[in-house]
């Protein structure tokens, strides 16, 4: 089984200076975790996981990296996080909501023009990641709005063309009230070690809950 990672900083967590690729986060997390359901040594794991995750990347840019990727049609899953960064491109520019209303509707083009060409690709299994953001500090909370609507853009995606989609916002939000926005965000974006951890987990129980795993962790191809 293979697994590709497409997304932003969120995603990457410094893969690039992982020897093994997987970056600090939640997808090393993830990886962890099915080495642990299949009980298999590193060296001999029955599935391959690929972080291709990169710091600042918004949906052009990650679907830029998708259609460079050699060999598509070799993933079995295609997991998909990506939105903050568009949100935050908008909101510094300082634009009408008009006009952000408008980019909106242009990152849901973007975002489904990407969804059509990995499943022109053969790809059986692709999980959509709800983006999310903190109020902390509390100037995010006037993004909450944007990432709302690009959100139900995606969830409408993931329901027109049968996809899988995990909602993130308020898992991570509601732990954050329960046991503190420090406990679970750095700075309101990113994720701490707690926060990843109930990414990763939330990530392999919906992956298995769609079949996309089966209950040992491993889909053989």
């Amino acid at each position: 089984m293979k697994i590709l990672f497409l997304g932003d900083s969120i995603t990457d967590a410094y893969h690039s200076f992982d020897s093994e690729n997987l970056g600090e986060g939640y997808v090393r997390m993830i990886y962890e975790k099915m080495n642990l359901a299949c009980g298999c040594a590193n060296s001999t794991t029955e599935f391959q996981i690929s972080n291709k995750g990169i710091d600042g990347f918004t949906v052009p840019r990650v679907y830029e990296m998708w259609q460079s990727i050699p060999d598509k049609s070799s993933w079995d899953i295609v997991s998909v996080l990506v939105g903050v960064n568009d949100v935050g491109v908008w909101m510094d520019c300082g634009r009408s909501d008009s006009w952000i209303k408008n980019a909106a509707r242009e990152f849901a083009v973007t975002y489904e023009d990407m969804m059509t060409d990995i499943l022109d690709h053969g790809i059986q299994h692709v999980l959509l990641m709800e983006p999310f953001i903190f109020p902390y500090p509390e100037k995010y909370s006037l993004w909450q709005p944007w990432l709302t609507e690009i959100s139900t853009y995606i969830q409408d995606i993931s329901q027109r063309y049968k996809l899988t989609f995990l909602p993130l916002q308020k898992r991570l939000y509601d732990a954050a009230i329960s046991e503190g926005f420090s406990a679970v965000t750095v700075d309101g974006i990113h994720l701490t070690e707690k926060g990843n951890r109930i990414l990763a987990d939330a990530w392999y129980d919906c992956a298995s809950h769609h079949t996309l795993l089966l209950p040992n962790g491993i889909r053989h191809a």
